[in-house]
């Protein structure tokens, strides 16, 4: 009796034994597992935010085309370059915060890579899965055309009036959850007079253009000015240069009234007005 007692124990002792080492290879098991399947999770994780750091776009170029006057813009073209080796996946793009919904995408062989986000009604949010991809370094145009207020260039429910002298800020917004943002301002007209031996010289050398794209050189291209006496029908006259001497004597105590454009190499327009009056 008592020898098949302790054979009972024994066994007893063996299969909890068995059943311990079973439990601690399971959780052993499961432990490798987890540690297996966090290390991968960080190393996704890891790999992606290297990919974001490396994601680079730069937008250096606007192209306005007027369509009226006074100045009205008629289409847009912007030229965004892809600094990236991998395919960069654009989700959306703002334009002074209102979102685009429309634009034909050309690559420099003028082959069309694909359109934006249009769902049939531009005062519907555009669709959220749309993304258009720009190849790796590469560069793309990206044209908006203006003309078609119905379809091709719409802000939601809000109108938008853009001009030659307005300010163009654009938000690009990339799937790896990057922004990259360029804006374009239209160059600051100055004009003075110098009034000698009864000419007057028109000076328009102190206008300027903010710098404030690192990445892109702008520069005014040109100076236009239109001079008008209410009293000497004359004297009125279109002019161009930066600076100008008018060519006929001007009168003393006659108030001129003397605009001045200038227009910088992306066609964006800075305005000015003075009334010069000769005593």
């Amino acid at each position: 009796m008592r020898t098949r007692r302790g054979q009972q124990l024994g066994l007893a002792e063996v299969v909890g034994t068995l059943m311990l080492v079973v439990i601690v290879v399971a959780a052993a098991t499961a432990f490798s597992f987890f540690v297996a399947s966090y290390q991968k999770q960080v190393q996704s994780e890891e790999a992606l935010n290297h990919d974001k750091n490396l994601e680079n776009l730069r937008i250096f170029d606007l192209i306005p085309k007027v369509g009226s006057v006074p100045p009205q813009l008629s289409a847009l073209r912007i030229d965004i370059a892809s600094l990236d080796v991998n395919p960069i996946g654009v989700e959306s793009i703002t334009l002074n915060g209102y979102a685009l919904v429309a634009y034909n995408v050309t690559d420099t062989a003028g082959t069309i890579l694909g359109t934006g986000c249009l769902n049939g009604n531009p005062f519907v949010p555009p669709d959220t899965n749309c993304v258009l991809i720009i190849p790796a370094e590469s560069q793309v145009f990206l044209d908006f055309d203006l003309n078609d207020s119905s379809s091709y260039y719409a802000f939601g429910s809000v109108s938008v009036n853009l001009t030659e002298s307005g300010l163009f800020a654009f938000d690009v917004f990339t799937s790896r959850g990057n922004e990259f943002v360029q804006s374009f301002v239209p160059p600051v007209a100055i004009a003075g007079v110098t009034f000698v031996d009864s000419y007057a010289i028109l000076d328009g050398t102190n206008s300027y253009q903010p710098n404030i794209n690192a990445s892109v050189t702008v520069t005014i291209d040109q100076w236009r000015w239109n001079v008008t006496a209410p009293v000497r029908a004359n004297d009125t006259g279109n002019y161009s240069g930066q600076e100008v001497e008018l060519p006929r004597p001007i009168t003393l105590g006659v108030p001129y009234t003397i605009d001045l454009n200038v227009t910088n190499s992306e066609s964006l327009i800075g305005s000015t007005q003075i009334v010069y009056t000769a005593v």
